[in-house]
């Protein structure tokens, strides 16, 4: 047995003492017995009784790991009373089992002593898992002033760098309820980075200072917390960027976060948290592709962009995973303008997901929206976007396809599908909302209802619509890069507006815009009936709302004066938990309590209309006896189609909620995908071997052999949680082979075909320049190589074997941007040496000399064939006095504005406003602002914006 297996079967062996004791124990994590637990392990114990926290002493919990010996940890007790939570002092070491004790003498309110507890768990063995959050910033504490208070915690009011509003209300009788849902998401100056609950009039009931960089997407999830997208990384490809989802609870304290699985990292677009505890989001990942295979002008060491989508269950494990090259070719994708010749070509701008009301996953582009079989990963049906396969009830293919494609889509209560709309990026045709009806099944769209906005909005980027109870829509227009806009307008029903803010000046933007009621937690309705008895049925509405919940007492032991209560909340149930697969949940719950009542027989009757239940028929009532927190059981569940009731059976008081089972489980062999099939790796480094789960999976088992049938196994591990397994070393100049299966309630599936991998010795080759070649001063040139290595690598101009002058240290991902220096002079004997930064005897150098040419001895001209993308050309000649041409290709009729800024990032010229057709252009600047002033002498910045499509070159003027 490998050593893996030998430390599951000892946590095994050391847990077996507590075995017997462990059922008096209500929840306990980690799991006694569980493997691969985060090395940042907090551990929690509840028996179920109030503890007194008077016992909760430095020695009430005794924690001693394998390896890190005794572990110190800060014990303390949660809200509710009951729960000891105990964080350790620093975090466990990879691979390490850990050992729990409940020691001392804690005890009850009660007094009584709780019994005695011994639990193992191990540690992950990953020591390189990607951890976002130690790239996370640390937040700001938010400025306290007087402001509004919820549970007599106060919040962040206006300060001096609050954004500025202008407001224009229309009929104040018809906003809807709630408050305004904003987040400043953008670098202006004298404005700070803002989370903001705004009343109509644009005080906020809620403001928090964010620190180094704006949010994304802050919004109420089903459960009534909020969250919002906080980044760490922005992307150089694409839009958004990396962050970790915050969450925030009813009182707007900041209480958890979400980060994806399997090694990736989460993206700012969207976030979901479901009514079932679970949570949906997505990221990418860049895959090295040959691009000059594919599209012209491609380059040959191109990165290409993938989304990934995952579904976490509560307690973050991975159970869904989708990647988007697991589904398409290479070579058979419409690149189209998707910038198909940058060394990193953006392929999925993901920016929306959700489940639908199937069950299924909606997921989104600025250009299409997918749905996606949450059993197998399979695209159930494409809209928009050049893989379209619906046609347009009552408008043209071209124009229906280009109405389609927004940041935001969402499935309506009455089955139709609402959607933000982006115009079409070149501040041509106006942003819009829209609702449509979808035949999923016959591929037809049918517009039913549009708002587009009397004047134009070109919101090109960002936005979200919102359908509100009332009928309103809430349609928040993103950014349109400084032009006039609004931020949010609330329309009604005839598209008359009854509500509109814009920021001042228009550069402030939102990335969303909601609007939600906020109560801070309070129920819909509470009722209590006093003096209740067994053979009646007992409604529960009155002044105190109505919860559309009926209760008939089938038998009650009761004493004197006694009362029944129930309260209905709108919200998912918090931190729910299931047996096995979790089912759909509805987002609203029900606490059933009493006074002087010890027992209880009842059927609890849940109206269809009222609860908005659209399949009673298979709808189950499920309850769990604390609020907030355990094991949710299916309670015995009837369907009454008469009196269009739900009734469950129960002999218990809590928290009910109503759900559908979810869909039947199928097990799906992984798709291995690193090292694939015949790579070789880097014998001195670790190897991570990763894969891609189909459907839904709870584990997964990993091995790996010297021989391809696998009696010679070095690696053979089971239960494993992540789609990733790191090797801490490998032997030297060895062929291995290694498969992964995967396991769900549905059993285990077959193993998948052996992948075999070669360790060989650290290597760099470079690739070019690496001939002949003529490189331009003062223009940019890629220098190429391929490497296994893990430092940065230095590059360094030679010329004739003698140093010239560094080029650069940067990271070994086998391709850097080389501007070469407009003072170099000309000739031929150029060579490129290129080393690691840690073994000087480890580098490639160029074989043949490379010739520097001026830059003005070759102008840009025109690729041959048919523009296929936006491009920005380097300015020549540059360095430049007095005049300079930029050159720029437009795929498709495009309105353009090229920009010059100073190094301050301040604009000072612009050079080209216009509509331009089809082919490549350029355009002359002499050197002088806006103003007709000549710039001084220094190095400026030079930006094309084409619709969404936007490029930056610098410059050099001389005088």
């Amino acid at each position: 047995m490998k050593p893996l297996l030998l430390s599951a079967a000892f946590i095994l062996m050391a847990s077996s003492a507590f075995a017997q004791d462990q059922s008096a124990y209500e929840f306990l994590s980690p799991m006694p017995s569980s493997i691969e637990n985060s090395r940042q392990s907090t551990i929690i114990i509840r028996e179920g009784s109030q503890i007194n926290p008077g016992t909760l002493d430095v020695s009430a919990i005794r924690v001693t790991g394998s390896l890190s010996g005794h572990v110190s940890v800060a014990t303390t007790l949660s809200s509710d009373g009951k729960t000891i939570i105990a964080k350790p002092d620093h975090v466990f070491a990879p691979g390490e089992i850990v050992d729990v004790v409940v020691q001392g003498d804690v005890r009850t309110l009660a007094g009584k002593a709780l019994p005695p507890a011994d639990f193992s768990f191990r540690i992950s063995s990953l020591e390189r898992m990607p951890d976002p959050y130690d790239l996370m910033p640390v937040l700001r504490p938010p400025v306290k002033t007087d402001a509004g208070t919820i549970d007599g915690q106060s919040f962040t009011s206006r300060v001096d760098d609050f954004p500025v509003m202008d407001i224009q209300i229309y009929d104040s009788t018809a906003i809807g309820e709630g408050y305004l849902f904003l987040a400043v998401a953008s670098n202006v100056e004298g404005v700070g980075y803002y989370l903001m609950m705004l009343n109509n009039d644009g005080t906020p009931f809620f403001s928090r200072a964010l620190a180094d960089d704006y949010a994304y997407d802050f919004k109420m999830q089903p459960n009534g917390m909020l969250s919002y997208a906080h980044f760490f990384e922005h992307h150089s490809y694409t839009g958004g960027g990396n962050v970790v989802h915050k969450i925030l609870n009813s009182s707007l304290a900041l209480v958890d976060s979400v980060q994806m699985g399997n090694g990736y990292v989460a993206e700012a677009h969207d976030f979901q948290m479901l009514p079932n505890g679970h949570y949906l989001l997505f990221g990418y990942y860049l895959t090295p592709v040959d691009m000059s295979q594919i599209v012209a002008g491609g380059q040959p060491d191109a990165l290409v962009s993938g989304g990934v989508v995952q579904e976490l269950d509560a307690q973050k494990n991975v159970i869904f995973q989708w990647r988007s090259w697991d589904h398409y070719d290479f070579e058979d994708w419409s690149y189209n303008s998707r910038f198909a010749t940058r060394s990193i070509v953006s392929t999925f701008h993901l920016n929306t997901i959700n489940l639908d009301d199937d069950g299924h996953i909606l997921l989104a582009t600025p250009q299409w929206t997918r749905k996606i079989n949450r059993q197998t990963g399979d695209v159930i049906w494409t809209l928009g976007g050049p893989h379209n396969e619906f046609s347009f009830a009552d408008v043209d293919s071209t124009e229906g396809v280009g109405m389609v494609g927004g940041h935001a889509i969402h499935r309506l209560p009455n089955g139709n599908m609402l959607m933000y709309d982006n115009g079409n990026r070149q501040g041509t045709r106006t942003s819009q909302a829209h609702e449509f009806a979808i035949d999923e099944s016959g591929r037809v769209v049918d517009f039913v209802w549009s708002y587009v906005p009397d004047s134009l909005v070109a919101g090109w980027h960002r936005g979200n619509a919102q359908r509100l109870p009332n009928g309103n829509t809430v349609i928040g227009w993103g950014g349109s890069s400084g032009l006039p806009s609004p931020a949010v307008t609330e329309v009604n029903a005839a598209g008359e507006k009854v509500y509109e803010l814009s920021f001042v000046p228009p550069d402030v933007e939102s990335y969303r815009a909601f609007r939600f009621p906020f109560t801070g937690g309070a129920p819909s309705a509470s009722v209590v009936i006093i003096e209740v008895v067994p053979g009646n049925t007992y409604d529960f509405v009155d002044t105190g709302g109505d919860t559309g919940v009926s209760v008939t007492l089938n038998t009650i032991d009761s004493f004197g004066y006694n009362e029944l209560a129930v309260t209905r909340f709108d919200f998912a149930p918090k931190a729910p938990e299931f047996f096995g697969k979790a089912p759909r949940v509805q987002p609203a719950r029900m606490v059933l309590d009493n006074f002087a009542i010890d027992a209880i027989d009842a059927d609890i009757r849940f109206d269809v209309a009222a609860w908005d239940i659209a399949d009673p028929e298979n709808t189950i009532v499920y309850h769990r006896e604390f609020e907030g927190q355990g094991l949710f059981l299916p309670l015995p569940t009837t369907y009454n189609p008469v009196k269009g009731q739900v009734v469950g059976s129960t002999t218990q008081f809590g928290e009910y909620i109503l759900a559908t089972a979810d869909f039947s489980s199928v097990v799906f062999t992984p798709r291995p995908y690193f090292p694939a099939d015949g790579d070789s790796v880097n014998q001195d480094l670790p190897v991570t071997l990763q894969w891609s789960s189909i459907g839904y999976v709870t584990s997964f088992d990993m091995q790996v052999a010297t021989d391809e049938s696998f009696t010679s196994t070095v690696v053979d591990v089971t239960s494993m949680r992540e789609a990733l397994f790191e090797m801490a070393s490998v032997a030297a100049a060895v062929e291995y082979y290694w498969r992964v299966r995967s396991t769900n309630d549905a059993g285990t599936s077959e193993w998948s075909a052996a992948q075999r991998f070669a360790t060989v010795e650290p290597f760099i080759e470079l690739i070019a320049p690496n001939g002949a070649a003529e490189l331009q001063r003062g223009l940019d040139h890629y220098i190429r190589w391929t490497d296994n290595i893990e430092e940065d690598v230095i590059i360094d101009l030679l010329r004739n074997a003698v140093m010239v002058a560094p080029v650069v240290t940067t990271a070994s991902d086998g391709a850097y941007l080389w501007e070469v220096d407009a003072q170099l002079e000309m000739g031929s004997g150029y060579a490129l040496r290129i080393a690691s930064s840690a073994d000087a005897e480890l580098f490639a150098q160029s074989e043949q000399g490379f010739v520097i040419i001026d830059t003005t001895a070759t102008a840009i001209e025109a690729p041959a064939g048919p523009v296929r993308d936006f491009s920005l050309h380097q300015n020549y000649p540059n360095p430049f006095a007095p005049e300079t041409v930029m050159g720029f290709a437009v795929p498709e009729p495009s309105g353009v504005v090229i920009r010059v800024f100073d190094v301050l990032g301040r604009q000072v010229a612009t050079v080209v406003d216009g509509q331009f057709a089809v082919g490549v252009h350029s355009a002359l600047w002499n050197g002088t602002s806006s103003t007709g002033e000549r710039l001084a002498s220094g190095v400026y910045l030079y930006r094309m914006d084409a619709g969404e499509f936007t490029e930056t070159r610098q410059l050099v003027m001389l005088r």
